[in-house]
C-alpha cells in the first residue's frame, strides 16, 4: 500500500523521493512498535518518518501524543499514511496540522507548504446499525462513563469476540466512540463514547426498529415488557391503545408456552396481547416494567396511521418522554 503512495509522490512531487522500512524500530517503545509500521521517507530533501497503522489509526488526541514521542526520538517530520480516509478524519487532521498522505493521491504536508490534492475520496458510511452495533450504541448511551476493551464488552453483552469487535468498529467508523491504546499489556484498544448530546444526535439516524415481527396471543408471556404505544401511554399524556402491547426477545419465544392467535376477527374483537418479537432482549437496558426509552423511540419513530395523524402525536409524545434524559436534546 505504501508503495502506491511512493509512486504517486515521485510522479507528482519529487522524482528523487525515497521510502524504505525503518531499520531502528527497536528504539521505539513497544506500544508504538505494535501500533505502526515505520518507514523512512525523504521528500524534497526533508527527512520524515512515515507511519502506517497496523490495525486502525487511533483518535486525534492519541495520534498527537504518538507524533510528539516519535519526533522527540527521531528529530524528523512525521507523516501518517492512510489507505483511504473519511471527510471527517481529513478535516480533523488538517485542523490539527497533522501531515498525511493517502493511497489515492490526497496529501497534506504543511512543513513543505504542500496542501491537499483533490481526488476521489473514500467516505466511510454507516447507513444503519446492525443489531450488535445497535446494542453497543445503547450500552454506551446508558453507561456514558464506561471504558471497555473488546474482551470486556463481549463478556458484558454475551457476544463472541468477532461480533463484539465488529460492533465496536461500526460505532468507531460512525464517529460515535473513540479509543486509546492501553490496558495491562499496553496494546489493548480502550473504547469510550463521545460526549452528550452529540452521541445521541449522531447515532439516532442509524437506529432501526428492534421489532422483527408482531404476533397476537391471549396471555402475557413471562419476562415480556410493556412496549410500543402502551409503554408510551404510560410515560406520556398520549391515549393508550386499548389493548396490551408487550415485547420479548424473538429468540426466547420458543421457551414460552404461547398460543398464537391468527383469526383476524378475533384479534380485532378480543383485545388480545400484541406481542412484539425483538431482535434483542428488551430487558437488556431496562430497569422498569417497560422497554428502555431509546429502544422505544426506535420502535415508534416511524409510527403512522392511514392519515399520518398519529405520526405527529407520537413524535410529540416521544420528545416529551426523552426531553428529561441527560443525553437528549431537541
Amino acid at each position: 500500500m505504501v508503495m502506491t503512495a511512493e509512486h504517486y509522490l515521485k510522479e507528482n512531487i519529487d522524482v528523487q523521493l525515497t521510502i524504505k522500512p525503518w531499520t531502528k524500530k527497536n528504539h521505539f517503545p513497544i506500544f508504538l512498535r505494535d501500533s505502526y509500521n515505520f518507514y523512512e521517507m525523504k521528500i524534497l530533501e526533508t527527512q520524515c518518518v512515515l507511519l502506517e497503522a497496523v490495525d486502525e489509526m487511533p483518535n486525534i488526541g492519541q495520534i498527537q501524543k504518538h507524533i510528539r514521542q516519535i519526533k522527540n526520538l527521531t528529530d524528523r517530520q512525521i507523516v501518517l499514511f492512510y489507505k483511504d480516509i473519511t471527510r471527517y478524519r481529513r478535516k480533523s487532521l488538517i485542523e490539527n496540522r497533522i501531515a498525511f498522505v493517502v493511497e489515492n493521491g490526497q496529501m497534506y504536508l504543511p512543513f513543505l507548504g504542500l496542501d491537499l490534492k483533490k481526488a476521489k475520496e473514500h467516505v466511510e458510511e454507516v447507513k444503519g446499525f446492525t443489531t450488535p452495533a445497535q446494542i453497543a450504541y445503547l450500552y454506551f448511551l446508558y453507561h456514558k462513563q464506561d471504558i471497555v476493551n473488546t474482551t470486556e464488552f463481549a463478556k458484558k453483552m454475551g457476544f463472541n469476540l468477532m461480533t463484539a469487535s465488529r460492533a465496536l468498529n461500526e460505532l468507531y467508523h460512525a464517529n460515535l466512540i473513540t479509543y486509546e491504546i492501553g490496558g495491562m499489556t499496553g496494546r489493548s484498544k480502550e473504547y469510550k463514547r463521545i460526549s452528550d448530546p452529540d452521541y445521541f444526535l449522531r447515532g439516532r439516524d442509524y437506529l432501526k426498529t428492534p421489532v422483527r415481527k408482531i404476533i397476537y396471543t391471549k396471555t402475557r408471556p413471562l419476562g415480556a415488557l410493556t412496549a410500543g404505544m402502551d409503554a408510551l401511554a404510560e410515560l406520556s399524556m398520549i391515549d393508550p391503545p386499548g389493548h396490551p402491547i408487550m415485547a420479548i426477545d424473538r429468540n426466547k419465544i420458543h421457551d414460552e408456552q404461547i398460543e398464537v392467535v391468527r383469526n383476524k376477527d378475533l384479534i380485532k374483537d378480543a383485545k388480545l396481547v400484541e406481542l412484539e418479537l425483538w431482535d434483542y432482549d428488551p430487558g437488556l437496558f431496562s430497569n422498569n416494567r417497560h422497554v428502555d426509552l431509546l429502544s422505544l423511540y426506535a420502535s415508534l419513530k416511524d409510527e403512522r396511521d392511514e392519515r399520518d395523524e398519529r405520526d405527529e402525536r407520537v413524535e410529540q409524545a416521544l420528545e416529551e418522554v426523552l426531553r428529561g434524559e441527560p443525553w437528549y436534546t431537541d
